[in-house]
């Protein structure tokens, strides 16, 4: 049974280790982790769409060769 236990500190989670699998755990805690690094940004949701747009631009631009031979 999975508990929860408030303290001065914040919250105490217990999962016992025969209820998740290590590798689920993981990727629910890397979740929890960015969601507490995004609350604390700045960054306006216009500013990421910007950042993710010219990311992927300059992915793109190269990446393009692999996927779409020169001259084509």
């Amino acid at each position: 049974m999975i508990t929860v236990e408030t303290t001065e500190a914040g919250l105490r989670v217990t999962i016992p280790t025969d209820e998740v699998p290590p590798q689920r755990l993981n990727v629910f805690l890397d979740w929890l982790r960015l969601e507490a690094i995004a609350a604390r940004s700045r960054l306006t949701e216009a500013d990421a769409d910007r950042l993710a747009e010219e990311s992927k631009a300059d992915w793109w631009a190269v990446n393009k060769s692999r996927f779409i031979p020169p001259g084509q």
